[in-house]
C-alpha cells in the first residue's frame, strides 16, 4: 500500500483491458489501411467486446472524468471504424440495427448518419436513407443554426441519383470465371448466398452438430442420410448457419417439388443464372458451363435438400460440379445415398430421450405456456420421447396437444395406436411405423375442417399464401373455408391450429406469411386425401386456382405493380407447374397449354427464359400427342386457338433469344399456321403483329410492308401492350436501316402504347428505343434523359443485365463529354453485374467500352492489351470480337495500319456488325490511313455518333 492509494503489482500473464482495447483498435486500424478489411474487422470487435458498460464506472474526479471521455471517444470512433469496414464487406443490412442505435445516442455525429444512410440505401430503403438526412438537417438547424457538411450533402445528391459507386467496391460480387475478361472479376468480403436461420432455438444433438461442422470441413461431399421426420434439414440448416463461416458463398436449395429435369434448372435460379438471352450470333448458353463458371474460382457450400426422389440427376450433377470446381463443397439431405465414390455420409440418429425431452418440454410451453415439466411429469415425458424413437417430428406433434391432455393420457392415447400398426404393418421399418402412429393419431384429433384443409393443402406443393388458399374455394361440405371469407375469418383459425399442431409451419414470403408443411407431411396428407375419397374435387378446386391465378396474374404484368406481380407468380411457380401437370395427366393439355402460355411475358421480364421454354415445349408435346388434337373434324375452340397462338409465339421468341434459332424457326412456322387457321377475332388482331417481328429476325419477306399491315389491323383496339411491342420492333428495323427519325417516331408510338398499357418493361424498352434513334441521329442530351428513364425503370424491377447495357449506353456518352470517372463508375457496376449472372456479351461489351476508357486517358498500352483480350477470348461473341478487333486496326496496335490489313478488319467487322454500326467504320478507319495520331483515333471513336450500336447492343 502506498500513501493515497494502492499499486497493483501485474504478472506477465496479466492484461489491462484498457491496454487491450487500444491495442486492438490501434492494429486494427494498421490493417484498415492496409486494405485488409477482414483482419481489421476482428481486431476492432475484439477491442470492442472488452466494452461491460461506461468507462470506469463509481469514479469520480477531474482526472477519471478526462480519461473516460478519451476512452468513450475512442470506443465511439472504433464503432465507426468497424462499420465502415462492415460496409465495405458487404454487411449494410446487418449495420442498420447498430448504426441506428448508436446514432439515437450520438445524434449530432454525421459519420454514423452518413453511414447509416448508406447502409439503407444498399439494403434498398432509399426513402428512408433521404429522411434520415432530411431529419438530421432539421435537428442541426433547430439546435445548433448549422446545415449539414459538405460530405453528407454530397452523399444525399449521390442517393438522388443513384450513383453507382453508392455500392462500393467492397459489396460482395460473384467471382467470376477465368473466360470473363480480366476486368470483370473481382473478389469477395463475406459470405453470400440464400441461407436464411431456422427461427426458435436448436434443441439438442450438440456432439451430432458438431460431427458434422467437423465433417463439412474435411470432407467435399457428405450426405446426411435418415428416415423422414429424423431431423435432416433442421440439423444441416443449423450446421451452416455460421457466422463466422469461412467461405465465400453458401447456396441452399430445396428439391422437394423439383423434377429430375428441373434441377440444373433450380440451382442456376438460386444462383441468379436463370437469363439465357443471348446476341444473335451467340450460340445457346451452356448452363452448366455457367454454374461451373459461377462456383470454380470461390470457396463454396451448396447444399442440396429433398434430394432422394430425383437422385439420378443430382448424383452426376454433383460428380461434374466437384470435379470441375476445386474449392467446392456439396452437402446433402437424402434418405438414400448419392452413390458417389467420395461421398461421406453421415447418418442422423434420432435423439435421445433426454434430447427429445428437451424438444417434447420446449415446444410445449409454447403451446401452453403454463406448462412445467416437474419430476413426475418429466419422467412421463421421457417415458414418451422413447416411446416416439426419439423423432423430432413425432415429438412436435405429440408436443402439441399438451393444453388438452397431460402427457400420460398423450401416452395412453398412443398406445392404441401403435397396437394398430405393429399388427397392420410389421414389415414396415420399427422408425416408420411410429411415425405413421403419430400422424395417424394427430389427424384423428383434428376437427373435420382442420383435416379438409390439411389434404388438400398437400396438392400445393411450394406452400400456400392465406389469400390465394382462401381464393381456392371450400375444400369440403361442412367446412368454414369460404371464398372471400376475410383475414378475420375463415381459413386463418384453421391454418393457425394446425401451425399450433405441428402440421403446418409458417414462413415470411413476397406476399406476407406463407404457410407450408413438411414433405413427410405433405405426403401422409395426399394418402388420406386419396383414402377418404375426396382427390378428384381437391384437385378440380386445385386446377381452377391455377388456371384463374395465372390468367389474373399475368394480365396484371402490365401494370405499374409489375415488380409485385412477377414476385408474387415466381413464389407460386410450383405450384402451377404441378396444376400444369395434373391438366394433362387428367388430358386436359390444351387448359394447360393455356396456362403455361399465360405466363410466357413472365419468363421473359424475370430473365428465365430455360425455364420458360422447357415448361412450353413439354406441355405442348402433350398437346400434341393427346389423341383428336390433329383431327380436323374437331377444330379447336377460341380459348384453345388463344392458347396455341401464344404458345408458338412465346416458344419462337424464347428460342430466338436465347440463340436456339433453327427451334425458333419452326415454332414460327407453326406459329404462321396457328393463327391464320384461327377463327377467334383477337387472333386475328395479334396474328400479324408476330409475324412482323419473326419475318425482321429471320429477314425472309419484305418487312416494312409487313409492319404497317399489322399497324392497321391493331390501331385502335385494346391490346396496347402488343402494340407497344411491334413499335419496338419496327423502330429497331428502321434503325438497322439507316433510318434514324422513322425509328424515332415508331418508338415515341412504342412509348404512347407502353404507357395506355401501363406497362413498365414495354415502357423501358421503347424509351431505350427511341433513346437509340436520338443517339444515332447526334441529339445525345435527349438520347440520356430517354435512356436515364429506362435505367430507373428497370433498376426498380431488378432487371439486373437490362439495367447494365443501358448503364453501358450512359457510359458511353459520359465518355463523349469527357466525364471519364462517371464512366469508369458505370463500367464497374456494369462488370459485376457481369461477373454475378456469368454474361459473357455483358462482360465483353464492358472491356470493349473500358478500352476506351484507357485510350481516352492516354493509357495506350493497357487499352490495347484489353482489346487483345476481348479479341481472342473464345467465350466472347463474335461481334464483341469484331469490335475489339476493329479498334486495334483503327489504332494500329500502336502504330501505322497498313492499307490490307485495315482493309480485313473492314470487311470482317462488316459481315458481323449490325448495318448502323458500319457507318462509323468509314470515318475511324480514314484517320488510320491518312496517318492521324492515336489521340485524334481515339477522339473520332469517342464523338462518332452511331459507334454506342456497336459497343453496347444487347441481346434480345
Amino acid at each position: 500500500m502506498l500513501a493515497g492509494g494502492y499499486r497493483l503489482a501485474l504478472d506477465d500473464g496479466d492484461h489491462v483491458d484498457v491496454t487491450v482495447f487500444e491495442t486492438s483498435v490501434r492494429r486494427g486500424r494498421e490493417r484498415l489501411r492496409a486494405g485488409a478489411h477482414e483482419e481489421a474487422e476482428e481486431l476492432l470487435r475484439s477491442g470492442l467486446d472488452l466494452w461491460r458498460g461506461r468507462a470506469l464506472e463509481d469514479l469520480t474526479g477531474m482526472v477519471f472524468e478526462g480519461e473516460r471521455r478519451r476512452l468513450d471517444e475512442l470506443r465511439l470512433t472504433a464503432l465507426e471504424d468497424a462499420a465502415h469496414v462492415g460496409l465495405e464487406r458487404g454487411r449494410a443490412q446487418e449495420l442498420i440495427s447498430e448504426l441506428t442505435a448508436l446514432l439515437a445516442d450520438h445524434p449530432f455525429r454525421e459519420k454514423l448518419r452518413g453511414q447509416l444512410m448508406l447502409a439503407l440505401y444498399r439494403s434498398g430503403r432509399h426513402a428512408e436513407a433521404l429522411d434520415l438526412f432530411h431529419r438530421g438537417r432539421v435537428l442541426l438547424d433547430a439546435e445548433l443554426g448549422l446545415a449539414p457538411s459538405p460530405e453528407l450533402r454530397a452523399l444525399q445528391s449521390a442517393i438522388l441519383e443513384h450513383d453507382p459507386a453508392l455500392m462500393g467496391s467492397g459489396i460482395v460480387r460473384s467471382e467470376a470465371a477465368e473466360r470473363l475478361p480480366a476486368s470483370a472479376r473481382s473478389g469477395s468480403g463475406k459470405t453470400e448466398g440464400n441461407l436464411s436461420r431456422s427461427p426458435g432455438p436448436y434443441v439438442g444433438r450438440r456432439g451430432a452438430l458438431r460431427a458434422l461442422r467437423e465433417t463439412i470441413v474435411r470432407e467435399r461431399l457428405v450426405t446426411l442420410l435418415g428416415p423422414g421426420g429424423v431431423g435432416k434439414t433442421r440439423l444441416a440448416l443449423e450446421a451452416l448457419s455460421r457466422p463466422d463461416s469461412p467461405v465465400e458463398a453458401l447456396w441452399w436449395i430445396d428439391l422437394a417439388v423439383t423434377g429430375e429435369d428441373g434441377v440444373l434448372a433450380a440451382l442456376a435460379t438460386t444462383l441468379g443464372l436463370s437469363d439465357a438471352s443471348v446476341a444473335t450470333d451467340q450460340r445457346p448458353l451452356d448452363f452448366l458451363r455457367r454454374v461451373v463458371s459461377s462456383l470454380e474460382n470461390r470457396t463454396t457450400i451448396v447444399a442440396f435438400d429433398n434430394c432422394e426422389h430425383v437422385l439420378d440427376a443430382v448424383a452426376p450433377l454433383v460428380k461434374t460440379l466437384l470435379d470441375a470446381c476445386p474449392q467446392l463443397t456439396v452437402v446433402a439431405t437424402s434418405r438414400e445415398p448419392l452413390g458417389i465414390a467420395y461421398e461421406a455420409h453421415f447418418t442422423v440418429e434420432p435423439m435421445t430421450a433426454e434430447e427429445a425431452g428437451e424438444l417434447f418440454t420446449l415446444r410445449a410451453a409454447k403451446i401452453s405456456p403454463s406448462f412445467a415439466a416437474g419430476p413426475d411429469a418429466r419422467q412421463d415425458v421421457l417415458t414418451l420421447c422413447r416411446r416416439l424413437d426419439g423423432l423430432p417430428l413425432a415429438v412436435e406433434l405429440a408436443a402439441a396437444h399438451v393444453r388438452m391432455l397431460s402427457v400420460a393420457e398423450i401416452d395412453r392415447r398412443l398406445d392404441d395406436r401403435f397396437a394398430l400398426l405393429v399388427k397392420g404393418e410389421r414389415t414396415a421399418p420399427a422408425r416408420h411405423r411410429t411415425l405413421r402412429a403419430v400422424l395417424d393419431w394427430s389427424y384423428a384429433l383434428l376437427g373435420g375442417a382442420e383435416q379438409e384443409v390439411l389434404s388438400e393443402l398437400a396438392l400445393r406443393v411450394g406452400g400456400t399464401a392465406l389469400d390465394d388458399a382462401e381464393r381456392t374455394g371450400a375444400p369440403g361440405p361442412g367446412t368454414t373455408c369460404t371464398p372471400g371469407a376475410g383475414h378475420g375469418g375463415g381459413l386463418l383459425p384453421i391454418l393457425t391450429q394446425l401451425v399450433d399442431k405441428s402440421m403446418l409451419f409458417a414462413v415470411p414470403g413476397a406476399q406476407g406469411t406463407r404457410f407450408q408443411m413438411l414433405e413427410t407431411v405433405r405426403e401422409y396428407a395426399l394418402a388420406r386425401l386419396r383414402t377418404e375419397g375426396r382427390l378428384q374435387q381437391a384437385e378440380e378446386r386445385f386446377v381452377s386456382w391455377a388456371l384463374d391465378f395465372a390468367a389474373e396474374h399475368s394480365a396484371a404484368l402490365h401494370s405499374r405493380e409489375q415488380s409485385a406481380h412477377c414476385l408474387h407468380i415466381a413464389e407460386e411457380t410450383a405450384n402451377l407447374r404441378a396444376g400444369s401437370e395434373l391438366l394433362v395427366r387428367q388430358g386436359r393439355a390444351a387448359e394447360a397449354l393455356f396456362l403455361e402460355s399465360s405466363l410466357g411475358y413472365f419468363w421473359y421480364v424475370s430473365g428465365r427464359e430455360e425455364e420458360g421454354i422447357d415448361r412450353l415445349s413439354r406441355t405442348l408435346d402433350a398437346y400434341d400427342g393427346e389423341p383428336g388434337t390433329s383431327d380436323p373434324e374437331r377444330p379447336p375452340g377460341p380459348r384453345e386457338e388463344w392458347a396455341l397462338t401464344y404458345t408458338f409465339a412465346w416458344l419462337a421468341w424464347l428460342n430466338h433469344v436465347a440463340g436456339r434459332h433453327e427451334s425458333a424457326l419452326g415454332y414460327e412456322e407453326r406459329y404462321r399456321a396457328a393463327w391464320r387457321q384461327a377463327r377467334n377475332p383477337d387472333v386475328a388482331v395479334i396474328g400479324p403483329v408476330y409475324e412482323a417481328l419473326y419475318a425482321r429476325l429471320t429477314a425472309d419477306e419484305d418487312r416494312g410492308d409487313l409492319f404497317a399491315r399489322a399497324e392497321a389491323g391493331i390501331a385502335g383496339t385494346a391490346f396496347q401492350w402488343d402494340r407497344a411491342v411491334l413499335q419496338y420492333n419496327w423502330s429497331t428495323y428502321c434503325l438497322h436501316n439507316g433510318d434514324p427519325d422513322a425509328a424515332g417516331e415508331h418508338a415515341l408510338y412504342g412509348i404512347e402504347a407502353a404507357r395506355a398499357a401501363d406497362d413498365p418493361f414495354a415502357l423501358a424498352i421503347c424509351l431505350t428505343a427511341r433513346g437509340d434513334a436520338k443517339e444515332s441521329a447526334g441529339r445525345r442530351e435527349e438520347a440520356r434523359s430517354l435512356w436515364s428513364e429506362a435505367s430507373e425503370i428497370l433498376r426498380t424491377m431488378d432487371a439486373r443485365s437490362r439495367w447494365a447495357y443501358r448503364a453501358l449506353r450512359l457510359a458511353y456518352l459520359d465518355i463523349g463529354e469527357g466525364d471519364l470517372d462517371r464512366a469508369d463508375r458505370r463500367i464497374a457496376e456494369v462488370e459485376r453485374i457481369a461477373a454475378e449472372v456469368i454474361s459473357y456479351d455483358l462482360a465483353y461489351a464492358g472491356a470493349n467500352l473500358r478500352a476506351v476508357v484507357l485510350a481516352a486517358r492516354s493509357r495506350f498500352t493497357e487499352a490495347t492489351a484489353a482489346l487483345r483480350e476481348v479479341a481472342s477470348a473464345e467465350a466472347a461473341p463474335r461481334h464483341r470480337r469484331a469490335v475489339a478487333s476493329l479498334a486495334l486496326t483503327v489504332c494500329g496496335e500502336g502504330g501505322p495500319a497498313d492499307g490490307e490489313r485495315l482493309a480485313d478488319g473492314h470487311r470482317e467487322a462488316a459481315a458481323i456488325i449490325e448495318p448502323l454500326a458500319r457507318d462509323a467504320i468509314p470515318g475511324c478507319t480514314a484517320l488510320t490511313l491518312t496517318g492521324a495520331s492515336s489521340v485524334d483515333r481515339v477522339r473520332t471513336m469517342e464523338t462518332t455518333a452511331p459507334l454506342t450500336a456497336v459497343t453496347v447492343v444487347e441481346p434480345g
